[in-house]
């Protein structure tokens, strides 16, 4: 990232490095035309932090078998220097699985590719199987806690200052999606998964609501929440938060989509008037998914 994201508040978001490795192998999709300039200029200022990162040559990214080659050693030579987590390593491992038992296209069919492409899917299933195996003898539930007064004490500090209100809400879930929070929604059993639910539910309505200084149940206009506070880092703020939220539908997640997209077109299910508490139950629902490909990255091409 150039300066203007590494001295924003995106700097202090863990988040950032497994979905971006999770969206490298995905490839080049960009869902929604009108901020397919905003997410592509925050990939590549994000892949051109990385490339220094790994001390890795910058490569083109232009079509063909030398940027599926790049992505694949970028990966790989990311997950070497740090550990991505459960939820990027499961999500990489599916798509790497993919890749390695479809057809590729002729440009890509080179036995160099072909080979790493092999090599990279059995090591990522190794490791997400080790992964899992090591979370599930620990203490799943105490480190999803103990995960969420972390990013809950940061969201008090005024570490997502950079957002709007209920943008805050969206990054702090996001945190606890990809860390040890997630880990234990997806790997524990479906009482612990309830508790911890109900748990953030109550966290983020109250943190939602002492943010605009009102009541959980209090009701505002939605535009007096999507605000983005003013500064000269809103831009780059704002297409971070939206890059985040690149998986959102307006269908299906009609409050994350608002709020992390541009708030001129919300979704018609998102509520016009709205408490702290009914965003908050929202948002938890959307992002936390029953099944664990629902969201972000479950889909790609090449």
């Amino acid at each position: 990232m150039i300066n203007a994201l590494r001295e924003g508040p995106g700097r202090m978001l863990e988040c950032i490095r497994p979905k971006f490795m999770v969206s490298l192998i995905q490839g080049d999709e960009l869902k929604r035309s009108g901020d397919k300039l905003r997410q592509l200029s925050i990939r590549e200022r994000l892949l051109q932090e990385m490339l220094t990162y790994t001390q890795l040559r910058t490569w083109p990214m232009t079509g063909g078998s030398e940027h599926l080659l790049m992505r694949l050693t970028l990966v790989e030579k990311l997950a070497g220097m740090i550990d991505p987590g459960h939820l990027a390593l499961s999500r990489i491992a599916q798509r790497l699985a993919l890749l390695q038992h479809s057809e590729l296209p002729r440009v890509y069919a080179t036995p160099g590719i072909r080979q790493q492409l092999d090599a990279l899917a059995d090591e990522f299933t190794r490791r997400c199987t080790y992964k899992e195996k090591a979370l599930t003898q620990r203490g799943l539930t105490v480190q999803a806690g103990e995960h969420s007064e972390q990013v809950f004490t940061r969201w008090r500090a005024g570490v997502y200052d950079g957002w709007s209100l209920p943008g805050r809400c969206f990054v702090a879930l996001e945190e606890l999606r990809w860390g040890a929070f997630g880990d234990a929604c997806r790997l524990a059993n479906a009482d612990v998964v309830s508790m911890l639910k109900d748990n953030l539910r109550a966290m983020a309505s109250h943190a939602l609501a002492h943010s605009i200084h009102a009541a959980p149940t209090t009701r505002h206009y939605y535009s007096q929440w999507l605000n983005m506070p003013n500064s000269q880092a809103t831009n780059d703020n704002h297409d971070l938060l939206n890059w985040l939220g690149d998986w959102c539908d307006a269908d299906r997640h009609p409050v994350c989509w608002s709020v992390t997209q541009r708030w001129k077109n919300v979704a018609l299910g998102m509520p016009r008037l709205c408490s702290a508490q009914r965003l908050a139950h929202a948002m938890v629902e959307e992002i936390f998914a029953p099944s664990p490909l629902a969201g972000p990255e479950g889909t790609g091409r090449i």
